[in-house]
């Protein structure tokens, strides 16, 4: 049996409306373009996710947890089982678009020492972007660069970051079996970055195909956001002496653009000093300097 190029990843919870449209999606813009399995695996969902996905016919590959595991746990599972060169992990909230997929693959054959590639999220309920890939705060905290954006910087371009969101992207499965997949001490949050910092440690670059761009409802599963605080804190423990001395100092200017447009979009949200800070950087009249 011939082994597919890809296997797509998703794990649910809930949200039966959000992986219909997800599964409907891949079917219109992958199918007879690129050979692929789909994997899913369901953690525990309380609606009729169980049901529906026990109805689908045996093309895509289901399978059911008895307790709740989290998404570090259940794409690292999915990852064993698929057989494709690449691993696409996909959330069931994700919608993708056009030709996102093929960019992706041809990244990894254009560029060497690639680690992750992902690609431009925007919010799939307004016409706003919410990723263009991850840049650290100057207190060492991951941002999606473009959150809020109304429009798409670096069109036509295929761009290093110093991370990507999980929520889509693209690995080669032996690597990320190699370099021990998602940490699963992260529940629901970070491992995505973690995963990242690890790759950059050992010379792999995170991309981003700027002409890649997929819709996001974000955050859609209930109880998303309750490790959160956790989650940075085991980040910040594991990383952050490290990421305030190299990936805060080069990202400076683009973590200032974005917070400064997420300034004049939505003031009340941010901390004054810290936008006068942004306003200095940007203006070049204040940098970063590893310490």
């Amino acid at each position: 049996m011939r082994k597919p190029l890809v296997s797509i990843l998703i794990s649910t919870y809930g949200q039966l409306e959000y992986t219909k449209h997800c599964l409907n999606s891949i079917k219109q813009t992958v199918s007879e373009k690129i050979d692929f399995e789909t994997l899913i695996v369901d953690d525990c969902s309380e609606d009729e996710t169980q049901s529906f996905l026990k109805s689908l016919d045996s093309g895509i590959q289901t399978f059911f947890n008895q307790k709740r595991e989290g998404y570090a746990k259940n794409n690292n599972f999915l990852a064993d089982q698929a057989k494709g060169e690449f691993l696409c992990f996909l959330n069931n909230d994700v919608f993708v678009k056009g030709n996102w997929l093929e960019p992706m693959i041809n990244t990894f054959k254009k560029f060497q020492e690639v680690g992750v590639v992902g690609n431009v999220q925007r919010l799939a309920d307004s016409s706003k972007y919410d990723h263009m890939g991850v840049v650290f705060s100057p207190e060492g905290n991951p941002r999606h660069f473009g959150q809020g954006f109304a429009y798409r910087p670096f069109k036509g371009e295929i761009r290093k970051w110093s991370a990507v969101t999980a929520a889509c992207c693209l690995v080669r499965r032996d690597y990320f079996q190699k370099i021990g997949g998602f940490d699963e001490i992260f529940i629901n949050g970070c491992e995505d970055v973690d995963l990242c910092l690890r790759m950059n440690e050992d010379g792999k670059s995170c991309l981003v195909v700027h002409d890649s761009v997929v819709e996001h409802v974000k955050s859609a599963s209930e109880g998303r956001k309750q490790f959160n605080h956790e989650n940075f804190e085991l980040l910040n423990q594991r990383w952050g002496d490290l990421i305030r001395q190299n990936q805060a100092v080069s990202d400076q200017y683009l973590h200032a653009w974005t917070y400064l447009y997420r300034g004049f979009v939505k003031p009340w949200s941010v901390n004054l000093s810290k936008f006068i800070h942004s306003v200095f950087i940007l203006l070049r009249l204040k940098k970063l300097r590893a310490f």
